[in-house]
């Protein structure tokens, strides 16, 4: 009887340590502002811009063997947009466009993430000049413990978060393309 109830004791402390799931390390790492960039293209019948944004930080939280574990977090300075044209840079700023006054940051926060081929959907929400809409960027990840490289692009509608100024000499295109490169390394304790 006493034997019974040993190995039956053993039989479940085995089982227990069995189905109890390998814990993984979930790090986190900061984006490098100075080793990353933000850029986009919006094009217009006269003159296309290409431009980037200088300020923004981040941070982001994953299991190195997982990519799809990651979870996202960056904010973006809206008034460090930069066409090479001080008199547009100064529109995008203005109430026409980003309204940097009263939203002076684009905001992303991922929810979600899958595999798919070279990299993983990141899904998340994306918030712009008030506006806040779910969009899935294609990101191709390279991460370890220590350090990480996401690359990415996706367009979006301007009109999709209100930004509807349009010009009768020189109509500018709604869709947007948006480009990233980050690069980072692990947070400090």
């Amino acid at each position: 009887m006493k034997r019974r109830a040993l190995a039956l004791g053993v039989g479940l402390l085995l089982l227990a340590v069995a189905a109890d799931p390998v814990r993984a390390e979930v790090v986190r790492l900061r984006i490098d502002q100075a080793d990353s960039a933000v850029t986009f293209k919006a094009t217009s019948r006269l003159a296309n811009a290409d431009g980037r944004f200088h300020r923004f930080s981040g941070d982001v939280s994953v299991d190195p063997s997982d990519p799809t574990s990651a979870r996202i977090s960056i904010t973006v300075e809206a008034a460090s947009i930069d066409t090479a044209n001080t008199k547009r840079d100064n529109h995008l700023r203005s109430q026409d466009f980003f309204w940097v006054e009263r939203h002076p940051t684009i905001v992303f926060e991922s929810v979600r993430a899958a595999r798919e081929a070279g990299g993983v959907a990141l899904v998340g929400r994306l918030t712009v000049r008030g506006v806040t809409r779910e969009i899935t960027a294609p990101v191709r990840v390279e991460v370890t413990p220590e350090r990480f490289v996401a690359r990415g692009e996706f367009s979006l509608k301007r009109s999709d978060y209100e930004i509807n100024y349009q010009s009768v000499l020189n109509p500018v295109g709604d869709v947007v393309d948006v480009s990233f490169v980050f690069r980072g390394r692990r947070a400090g304790p």
